[in-house]
C-alpha cells in the first residue's frame, strides 16, 4: 500500500517536471519563431526599398510575370495594410 502511494507520488512528480521542461522548450521555440518572423519582415522591407531605388524595372517585370502572388505584390499589399493600420490608429487617437 505504502509502496503504491510512493510510486504514484513519484510518477506525478516526474510527469510534472517533464511538463515543466516541455513548457519551457515551447516558450523558447515560440520566441525563436517570433524573432525569425520579425527578422524576415525587416529583411523584406529593406530588400524592397533597395530594389525600388536600384532596380525599378524588376518590380514591373515581377508583377507582369507572377501577378499579385509575387514578391512585389506581397510587398505592396503588406505595406498598404501597414500604412492603413497606422492611419486608422492615428485617426482614432486624434
Amino acid at each position: 500500500m505504502m509502496e503504491q502511494i510512493l510510486q504514484s507520488s513519484l510518477l506525478i512528480t516526474a510527469l510534472g517536471l517533464i511538463f515543466i521542461v516541455l513548457f519551457q522548450i515551447v516558450k523558447a521555440a515560440t520566441g525563436l519563431v517570433l524573432i525569425g518572423l520579425i527578422g524576415s519582415l525587416a529583411f523584406m522591407e529593406i530588400f524592397g526599398i533597395y530594389l525600388f531605388f536600384t532596380e525599378r524595372n524588376l518590380y514591373t517585370e515581377d508583377l507582369a510575370t507572377n501577378g499579385i502572388w509575387s514578391f512585389t505584390g506581397f510587398y505592396i499589399a503588406s505595406n498598404f495594410l501597414f500604412f492603413l493600420t497606422l492611419m486608422i490608429r492615428l485617426w482614432r487617437k486624434g
